[in-house]
């Protein structure tokens, strides 16, 4: 094949990482994926050339590869690389045109968006068009708001310093739940993530530590916990504090962006994958990140390639109110 393969699983997360190299320049490939009982997964590369940009494809009886094309340079996506469909076709999407409260809506199939509006959230999906009001007034700037499955839980922003009560969002139908408690919880207040379908926060200002059960739908005051290597343990205030403790799902380990360009993280190597300016990251679901570019919400994956989802002229101000649930 004239290049050299390096393969290896992450057990953890369930995926395979390879790395072709010929030439002095490196392709990674990472495939979500469970273990398969062999070595040697690849059959065989295949090579396209366009001048001097040059897209590989490893191909495989046990799993689906794609494409990684470099210049001799870059490394980046076959979606912005020169070549055709003949080589690798990228699967199309089913679009739509249809819009709700002035958002042009792209795409909907297995996707439900829920988009703030300052008093509460649009629900987009394809059963189900609401307005979610929450809140009297206008609200610019809300930081406690947590999506755990299908739900969002939002703090009471009817409230000025202290809230004693959630709002749970139910995305499949619009639903809202009140989760009132006996506890007043100061807005100077992060979320330190979830496990096994409960959500742990952290009130700075009272230093206190609570569990949020929404299935029962109580509120808890506990003692400090974390978790470290998938279990709950004991800690500190000063030590979540000083050393910023926290079991949040971390995007940065799969993208980032430099310079508004989006890449893919393969362990030291970054592939671009568009050629938009990029202002944000939303979200990573099962391989496909999902990212905002001035107005328009766009999600990628290397079998679908870059997919317009949403337009709305709102976030060309502000861009932080957007939930997707797959």
């Amino acid at each position: 094949m004239g290049y050299k393969v390096e393969e290896k699983y992450n057990k953890d997360e369930k995926l395979y990482i390879f790395n072709l190299s010929k030439d002095e320049v490196k392709y990674p490939f990472i495939i979500n994926s469970k273990y398969i009982r062999e070595r040697n997964l690849i059959d065989k590369i295949d090579i396209k050339e366009n001048g001097n940009e040059i897209c590989v494809l490893p191909i495989s009886s046990k799993i689906k590869f794609y494409p990684v094309c470099s210049d001799g340079k870059d490394l980046y996506a076959y979606n912005i690389s020169k070549q055709d469909d003949e080589f690798y076709k990228i699967k199309k999407i089913k679009e739509i045109n249809d819009n709700y409260k002035k958002i042009d809506i792209n795409y909907l199939k297995d996707h439900k968006y829920l988009i703030y509006n300052y008093k509460g959230y649009y629900l987009i999906s394809d059963k189900n068009k609401k307005d979610i009001k929450l809140f009297d007034k206008d609200n610019y700037n809300i930081n406690l708001v947590y999506k755990l499955d299908k739900y969002l839980l939002v703090a009471d922003y009817n409230s000025d310093y202290y809230f004693n009560k959630f709002y749970l969002i139910n995305s499949d139908n619009g639903k809202v739940t009140e989760i009132e408690m006996e506890y007043d919880i100061s807005f100077d207040s992060v979320f330190l993530g979830d496990y096994k379908n409960k959500i742990y926060l952290l009130d700075k200002k009272e230093e206190k530590e609570y569990v949020i059960n929404i299935k029962k739908q109580k509120v808890l005051e506990i003692d400090y916990q974390i978790v470290k290597n998938n279990k709950l343990v004991k800690t500190t205030y000063n030590k979540i504090i000083n050393n910023n403790l926290n079991f949040l799902f971390n995007i940065d380990k799969y993208y980032t962006i430099e310079d508004n360009v989006l890449y893919k993280l393969v362990e030291d190597k970054k592939i671009k994958v568009t050629n938009r300016g990029v202002d944000r990251i939303v979200d990573y679901i099962d391989g496909t990140v999902y990212y905002l570019s001035e107005e328009d919400l766009y999600m990628y994956n290397e079998y679908n390639g870059e997919v317009l989802l949403l337009t709305n002229f709102e976030w060309n101000f502000n861009n932080n109110g957007v939930f997707i649930i797959k």
